[in-house]
């Protein structure tokens, strides 16, 4: 999440610099896309129970490749994630994923 408030800082002052965006305009996109990118109700660090998330036993389907090491493609929550297989704690969030395919 601190590269999206990275990339939103940027882009603020520039719209700023540039005086080209409505401030009201800006603060309604920025507030909708944080509150998009926590609807899963988890983020990285976060211990998933195992009846929470299917994983993946077939990475093409999704347009992966091979799982990298100490970890599983899963689905949880509307998200396409990567966990820990043993803990089950969420190593990255790839992108949304709202439909099961394997």
């Amino acid at each position: 999440m601190g590269y999206v408030r990275t990339i939103a800082t940027i882009v603020t002052a520039a719209a700023f610099t540039v005086g080209v965006v409505d401030t009201t305009l800006l603060q309604q996109s920025l507030a909708a896309g944080a509150a998009g990118s926590e609807s899963a109700g988890f983020g990285v660090g976060d211990t998933l129970p195992p009846d929470q998330v299917h994983i993946i036993t077939n990475p093409g389907l999704y347009g992966l490749g091979p799982e990298p090491a100490g970890s599983k493609y899963a689905v949880a929550g509307g998200k396409l994630i990567r966990i820990n297989p043993k803990t089950g704690k969420v190593l990255s969030i790839l992108r949304s994923q709202s439909e099961i395919l394997d």
